[in-house]
């Protein structure tokens, strides 16, 4: 019961977000994630354009059929054809490949490089609801990047035994593929959702374990926050653009909601 009540407020507080953000003048944070996203694309196509058209003419020399010099009968123009139309689609493939593989990449470098905007969307977003000002300093500053990179590195190594985990049994058993599917979205949900509710707990001058503690105490919600942040990220530029913002925001609007609930005393009939 405790957890289908967390999971609405996490998915209450992930849509209520983007109404949130544009009623109180964040609405320019949605713009910074795609700006930064075209800027790294254009970027990294840029500096790989030279090296991936030397392996595609590599690969397509490689791969033509020799034609003699002065061979001039009817089979030697069809392997003439052959091979051009080999070094056109070899061209095309990789480049498909390698922009696919830059989008799965720039993607996660965006989220890295968010870090600082969906801290402060979740500290801006707590002081409109509470009125609390958070101070900045220095020292403060260090010691969150180094428990951020502390936390990060504690989640990574976990999700990968949890996947690795996962793999092996559905290699051991065939037939859990399915469920296994369902596992795996739900891992990596539940580590998308730790790290914007995670922002929250820091705040509070928490440690790790008792971050930890919190988030598993509201998973629930963690999951729900987790799974529409990764759901919508898989729409092109539209998801890296709202997702991380919506699930930063709905992470503090979720706890907020739970602190109001739990600590409204309760009326005795």
């Amino acid at each position: 019961m405790a957890f289908t009540r967390d999971f609405g407020r996490g998915f209450s507080g992930f849509f209520r977000a983007f109404r949130f953000a544009l009623d109180n003048r964040m609405g320019w944070m949605f713009l910074v994630p795609a700006l930064l996203w075209v800027l790294l694309a254009f970027g990294l196509y840029a500096v790989l354009q030279g090296p991936v058209d030397r392996l595609s003419d590599w690969i397509a020399q490689h791969l033509q059929l020799p034609v003699e010099a002065g061979e001039e009968d009817a089979w030697s123009g069809v392997k003439a054809f052959l091979n051009g139309a080999r070094e056109l689609g070899v061209a095309i493939l990789l480049k498909f490949a390698v922009a696919y593989v830059l989008f799965l990449a720039n993607k996660y470098i965006v989220l890295i490089l968010l870090s600082p905007l969906l801290a402060y969307a979740s500290e801006r977003t707590e002081e409109i609801l509470t009125g609390r000002r958070f101070p900045f300093g220095l020292a403060q500053l260090a010691r969150d990047a180094v428990r951020g990179a502390l936390v990060a590195t504690r989640n990574a190594v976990l999700e990968l035994a949890l996947v690795v985990g996962i793999w092996f049994l559905t290699l051991l058993v065939p037939l859990l593929a399915p469920v296994s599917f369902i596992l795996l979205f739900a891992v990596s949900a539940y580590f998308y959702g730790f790290s914007m509710f995670d922002y929250v707990f820091e705040r509070r001058r928490m440690r790790i374990g008792e971050s930890v503690k919190a988030v598993n105490d509201r998973s629930g919600a963690v999951l729900a926050n987790g799974a529409l942040f990764s759901l919508l990220m898989k729409l092109p530029l539209a998801g890296v653009m709202l997702a991380p913002v919506m699930a930063s925001i709905g992470a503090v609007l979720a706890v907020r909601e739970d602190i109001l609930i739990t600590s409204t005393p309760t009326r005795v009939p």
